[in-house]
C-alpha cells in the first residue's frame, strides 16, 4: 500500500530552522531496532511533516514489497524504478539536502510521477543493521554498499536486472545504483543541486524505460546469441550498423557496459536520438562526409564528442578544414582520408602541413594517386616534413581510373617513385602498409627502389603490402621476395617485410 501522505509546499527554502520549535522534532525518525517496516516508515512520514512540513509520497510496506509495486505492471509504460532514500539525523547535510531538495514541491512531484520511494533510517546502529540485511537478502550476489554516517544522506536507484548480467549464477532479479552519497552525484562526482538531483533521477529513470523495454523485446531469444557473442559483433560494428542489426534497444546495453563506439554517419536526427541513449564520451570514432551543407547542420554538435580518437572524413576537398577539427576533437590520434576517385599528389602534399601534431596514425583511401606528371609545378613545392606520424596505410585497392593506370603502364618507376615522394617527408614514421593490385606489387619487389627509402626513414621497422586478386605464384617471384626481405635484413636487421594476401 502506498502512502497517501498530503504534500505541501513551502516557501521558506530551509536555509534558516534557528526559530523552528526544537521540541517539536527532537527525536529521532524511526524507533530504535525497527523490526516493522510499516511502522518505521510511518514513524519517518510523521517525523517529515513536522521538521520540513512536507514529505515525498513513501511506500509503506517492505523494500520487496516496493519492488514489486515498481514493476508489477503488464504496461511497460507504467512501470517505474524504486528510489531508496538512506536518511541519518545526525549527519550535517541532511537538514540542508531535505529542506532544499528532498521535500521540494518540484522533487516530490516528480518522484510521484516516475519512482516508487522507500525511506530507512539508520540513525541507530540497530537500524543500519537491519538495514544491510535487508539489502543482502535483495542483492545477495551484488557488491555491498557502505552505509554510514559519512555517506548519507543517500539516494540508490533500483531497476530490474539487465538482460546481459542474467546469467546461471544470478539469484537476484535486480540491481541498483548509487545516484547520490553525502553531497556528491556518483556519475559526475559533482556537488548536488535541485537541477542536477532532478537530472540523474531523470537519466536512471530513462535507463529503467530502455531496461524494461529490452526485457520484453530480449535480444537473446530473437537472435539466439550469447550476450557475449553480441557484445562482440558490436565491437566490429559501427554503432549505425548494430541498431540496424539488433534494433536500438542495444543502446542501453551498450550504455551500461560502457562500450566504446563508432559512428558511422552523424545526422541531427540521429544525433539527439542516441545521446538520449548512450553517453557522450563512449564515442571515441566518427566517420563524417565532407558535405558543407550537412557538416553545417552538425557542426553545433560536434564539440559534445571530445573523446573522439579516431576521425574519418570522406571526399575532403578545404584541406584547411583539418585544423578546424583539432578544435573539436582534442584528443584525435587517428585521421583517414577516403576519397571515390583519384586524388593528386599537390592534394596530399599540403595534407601535411595541416595535419594536427597529435595525429600518430594517417590513413588514405583512393582509387589512385596521380603522379607528379599530372602537375608540372608539383617539383617547385617546398617539401613539408612531418615528425608525428607512426603509422601510414595508402589503400589503392579499388579499382584504378583509367589516368592512373595509363601512367603507371607507361612509366615503370611512377608508381613507386610516387609513394617514396609521399613517405620521405613523415621522418618518424614506423610502419608502412599498402593496399593494391598483384600487378603493382610486382612492381615493388626491386631493391634498388627501396633503398634510399630506407635511409630517409631511419625509424620504419615494419612494411607491409596487402595485395588483391590472386596470390604470387610465381617461382620466379616468390624468389624476389626471399631476396627482398635478406636484403632488407642487410640494411637494417630489425625491419620486417611481408607480403599479406586479400
Amino acid at each position: 500500500m502506498v502512502n497517501d501522505v498530503d504534500v505541501s509546499s513551502d516557501d521558506d527554502d530551509g536555509s534558516d530552522i534557528s526559530n523552528y520549535d526544537i521540541d517539536l522534532i527532537d527525536h529521532s525518525p524511526f524507533p530504535n531496532d525497527c523490526q516493522n517496516e510499516v511502522q518505521g516508515i510511518e514513524f519517518l512520514c510523521q517525523y517529515f511533516m513536522h521538521r520540513y512540513n512536507a514529505c515525498p509520497t513513501f511506500l509503506i510496506g517492505s523494500l520487496e514489497e516496493a519492488c514489486q509495486e515498481a514493476f508489477s505492471s503488464i504496461i511497460i509504460k507504467e512501470r517505474r524504478p524504486v528510489l531508496v532514500y538512506i536518511h541519518h539525523d545526525k549527519n550535517l547535510l541532511t537538514n540542508r539536502f531535505c529542506w532544499n531538495i528532498l521535500c521540494s514541491e518540484m522533487i516530490i512531484d516528480y518522484l510521484l510521477e516516475n519512482y516508487i520511494v522507500w525511506p530507512w533510517d539508520i540513525t541507530f546502529e540497530s537500524n543500519r543493521n537491519i538495514l544491510i540485511k535487508i539489502w543482502n537478502k535483495i542483492f545477495p550476489s551484488q557488491t555491498s554498499i557502505d552505509f554510514s554516517l559519512e555517506q548519507c544522506p543517500m539516494l540508490i536507484g533500483i531497476m530490474r536486472e539487465s538482460l546481459y548480467k542474467k546469467d546461471s549464477s544470478s539469484t537476484s532479479e535486480y540491481e541498483f545504483t548509487v545516484l547520490f552519497k553525502n553531497e556528491t552525484l556518483t556519475s559526475t562526482e559533482e556537488t548536488f543541486s535541485l537541477k542536477s538531483i532532478l537530472n540523474e533521477l531523470s537519466i536512471f529513470k530513462e535507463e529503467c524505460d530502455d531496461n524494461e523495454q529490452a526485457l520484453s523485446f530480449d535480444l537473446i531469444k530473437k537472435t539466439d546469441l550469447s550476450w557475449e557473442v553480441i557484445i562482440e559483433i558490436c565491437k566490429y560494428l559501427s554503432l549505425n550498423d548494430a541498431i540496424n542489426a539488433f534494433s536500438s534497444n542495444i543502446l542501453f546495453f551498450l550504455r551500461k557496459l560502457k562500450a566504446k563506439v563508432h559512428i558511422d554517419d552523424l545526422s541531427e536526427t540521429f544525433i539527439n536520438t542516441i545521446l538520449r541513449k548512450i553517453k557522450s564520451n563512449q564515442i571515441i570514432s566518427l566517420r563524417l562526409n565532407s558535405d558543407e551543407s550537412k557538416l553545417y547542420m552538425i557542426s553545433n554538435y560536434l564539440s559534445l564528442f571530445n573523446n573522439v580518437i579516431s576521425l574519418n572524413l570522406v571526399n575532403l576537398e578545404i584541406i584547411q578544414q583539418i585544423s578546424e577539427y583539432e578544435i573539436y576533437f582534442p584528443k584525435l590520434t587517428c585521421l583517414s582520408l577516403c576519397y571515390n576517385n583519384e586524388i593528386g599528389f599537390n592534394l596530399l602534399q599540403n595534407v601535411l602541413s595541416y595535419l594536427p601534431k597529435s595525429i600518430r596514425r594517417f590513413e588514405i583511401h583512393c582509387a589512385g594517386v596521380l603522379c607528379t606528371h599530372y602537375d608540372i609545378d608539383e617539383f617547385n613545392i617546398e617539401s613539408i616534413y612531418n615528425f608525428n606520424i607512426e603509422y601510414f596505410l595508402l589503400d589503392i585497392g579499388q579499382f584504378q581510373l583509367t589516368s592512373a593506370k595509363e601512367c603507371y603502364q607507361h612509366y615503370e618507376s611512377c608508381f613507386f617513385n610516387t609513394i617514396y615522394d609521399l613517405i620521405q617527408w613523415m621522418r618518424r614514421i614506423q610502419c608502412f602498409r599498402l593496399i593494391t593490385n598483384k600487378y603493382n606489387v610486382k612492381k615493388l619487389l626491386d631493391i634498388d627502389y627501396w633503398k634510399n627509402f630506407l635511409y630517409k626513414c631511419n625509424s620504419l621497422n615494419k612494411i607491409t603490402l596487402q595485395m588483391i586478386g590472386g596470390i604470387l605464384d610465381d617461382d620466379e617471384i616468390q624468389e624476389k621476395v626471399r631476396e627482398l626481405q635478406l636484403e632488407f635484413y642487410c640494411i637494417r636487421p630489425a625491419i620486417k617485410f611481408q607480403i599479406v594476401y586479400m
